[in-house]
Protein backbone atom coordinates (compact mmCIF):
# COMPACT_ATOMS: atom_id res chain seq x y z
CA UNK A 1 0.00 0.00 0.00
CA UNK A 2 1.77 3.25 -1.01
CA UNK A 3 2.11 6.23 1.39
CA UNK A 4 1.02 9.82 0.58
CA UNK A 5 3.94 11.24 0.79
CA UNK A 6 6.00 8.88 -1.66
CA UNK A 7 3.53 10.59 -4.18
CA UNK A 8 3.72 13.90 -3.40
CA UNK A 9 6.03 16.48 -5.39
CA UNK A 10 8.66 17.94 -3.86
CA UNK A 11 8.74 21.81 -2.94
CA UNK A 12 10.67 23.62 -5.62
CA UNK A 13 12.91 26.50 -4.90
CA UNK A 14 10.38 29.20 -5.93
CA UNK A 15 7.88 27.39 -3.43
CA UNK A 16 10.26 27.67 -1.24
CA UNK A 17 11.18 31.69 -1.97
CA UNK A 18 8.17 33.50 0.15
CA UNK A 19 9.17 31.55 2.55
CA UNK A 20 12.62 31.86 2.95
CA UNK A 21 11.29 35.55 2.80
CA UNK A 22 9.51 35.00 5.80
CA UNK A 23 11.93 33.33 7.51
CA UNK A 24 14.27 36.76 6.92
CA UNK A 25 12.08 38.91 8.42
CA UNK A 26 11.35 37.58 11.17
CA UNK A 27 15.22 37.14 11.68
CA UNK A 28 15.36 40.29 11.02
CA UNK A 29 13.00 41.22 13.51
CA UNK A 30 15.33 39.72 16.37
CA UNK A 31 18.28 41.19 15.77
CA UNK A 32 16.25 44.92 15.21
CA UNK A 33 14.86 43.92 19.18
CA UNK A 34 18.45 43.32 20.47
CA UNK A 35 19.34 46.06 18.89
CA UNK A 36 16.69 48.22 20.21
CA UNK A 37 17.02 47.02 23.73
CA UNK A 38 20.67 48.00 23.71
CA UNK A 39 19.55 51.49 22.54
CA UNK A 40 17.19 51.89 25.22
CA UNK A 41 19.49 50.42 27.80
CA UNK A 42 22.10 52.89 26.49
CA UNK A 43 19.44 55.92 26.50
CA UNK A 44 18.84 55.01 30.25
CA UNK A 45 22.14 55.01 31.33
CA UNK A 46 22.49 59.15 29.52
CA UNK A 47 18.90 59.86 31.27
CA UNK A 48 20.09 58.26 34.70
CA UNK A 49 17.34 55.99 34.74
CA UNK A 50 17.63 52.23 36.01
CA UNK A 51 16.72 49.76 33.16
CA UNK A 52 13.30 47.88 34.94
CA UNK A 53 12.51 46.08 31.42
CA UNK A 54 12.38 46.59 28.00
CA UNK A 55 9.19 48.93 26.41
CA UNK A 56 6.31 46.64 25.65
CA UNK A 57 6.70 47.23 21.74
CA UNK A 58 10.15 45.42 21.72
CA UNK A 59 8.20 42.25 23.29
CA UNK A 60 6.04 42.52 21.10
CA UNK A 61 8.96 43.13 18.01
CA UNK A 62 10.48 39.68 19.79
CA UNK A 63 7.21 37.82 19.60
CA UNK A 64 6.54 38.59 15.82
CA UNK A 65 9.69 38.23 14.89
CA UNK A 66 10.08 34.43 16.49
CA UNK A 67 6.49 33.26 15.05
CA UNK A 68 7.72 34.99 11.35
CA UNK A 69 11.18 33.33 11.71
CA UNK A 70 9.07 29.94 12.87
CA UNK A 71 6.50 29.71 10.61
CA UNK A 72 9.20 30.29 7.73
CA UNK A 73 11.56 27.79 8.59
CA UNK A 74 9.09 25.24 9.10
CA UNK A 75 7.57 26.09 5.71
CA UNK A 76 10.41 25.61 3.96
CA UNK A 77 11.69 22.28 5.30
CA UNK A 78 10.05 19.26 2.71
CA UNK A 79 8.20 16.66 4.07
CA UNK A 80 8.87 14.06 5.90
CA UNK A 81 9.81 10.81 4.09
CA UNK A 82 8.59 7.68 5.47
CA UNK A 83 11.33 5.17 7.30
CA UNK A 84 11.08 1.69 5.23
CA UNK A 85 13.31 -0.28 7.39
CA UNK A 86 11.74 -3.71 5.98
CA UNK A 87 12.19 -2.56 2.38
CA UNK A 88 16.01 -2.57 3.65
CA UNK A 89 17.16 -4.60 6.02
CA UNK A 90 14.38 -7.88 4.85
CA UNK A 91 17.20 -10.16 3.30
CA UNK A 92 20.00 -9.35 5.74
CA UNK A 93 20.96 -11.11 9.13
CA UNK A 94 21.78 -9.71 12.09
CA UNK A 95 25.44 -10.37 12.02
CA UNK A 96 25.42 -8.83 8.54
CA UNK A 97 23.63 -5.37 9.97
CA UNK A 98 26.06 -5.16 13.18
CA UNK A 99 28.99 -6.21 11.56
CA UNK A 100 31.76 -3.40 11.86
CA UNK A 101 35.04 -4.30 10.02
CA UNK A 102 36.84 -1.21 11.05
CA UNK A 103 36.57 -2.57 14.84
CA UNK A 104 38.11 -5.75 14.62
CA UNK A 105 41.41 -6.13 15.66
CA UNK A 106 43.71 -9.02 16.18
CA UNK A 107 46.79 -7.40 17.21
CA UNK A 108 45.81 -7.56 20.81
CA UNK A 109 46.96 -8.67 24.01
CA UNK A 110 44.25 -11.91 24.07
CA UNK A 111 47.48 -13.55 22.10
CA UNK A 112 49.70 -13.38 25.45
CA UNK A 113 46.76 -13.97 27.54
CA UNK A 114 46.07 -17.26 25.89
CA UNK A 115 49.60 -18.90 25.96
CA UNK A 116 49.51 -17.76 29.40
CA UNK A 117 46.18 -19.80 29.82
CA UNK A 118 47.56 -22.53 27.58
CA UNK A 119 50.94 -22.96 29.92
CA UNK A 120 48.87 -22.58 33.43
CA UNK A 121 46.74 -25.35 32.31
CA UNK A 122 49.99 -27.76 30.93
CA UNK A 123 51.06 -26.95 34.62
CA UNK A 124 48.03 -27.65 36.45
CA UNK A 125 47.55 -31.23 34.05
CA UNK A 126 51.38 -31.97 34.92
CA UNK A 127 50.99 -30.87 38.18
CA UNK A 128 47.58 -33.45 39.01
CA UNK A 129 48.87 -35.81 37.27
CA UNK A 130 52.37 -36.18 38.71
CA UNK A 131 50.23 -36.52 41.91
CA UNK A 132 48.31 -39.35 41.39
CA UNK A 133 51.15 -41.24 40.22
CA UNK A 134 52.83 -40.89 43.54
Amino acid sequence: LPLLADNMPKKSAAAKLPFQVVAYIGMALLCHAGYSTIQYRKYLRLVGEEFEGSPGDIYLEVLMGCALAFIGVLSMADDFEPIKMAETFHSKTVDDVSFRQEFMSFNHRGRVLGTLLDAAEEAARGGGGSKKTQ
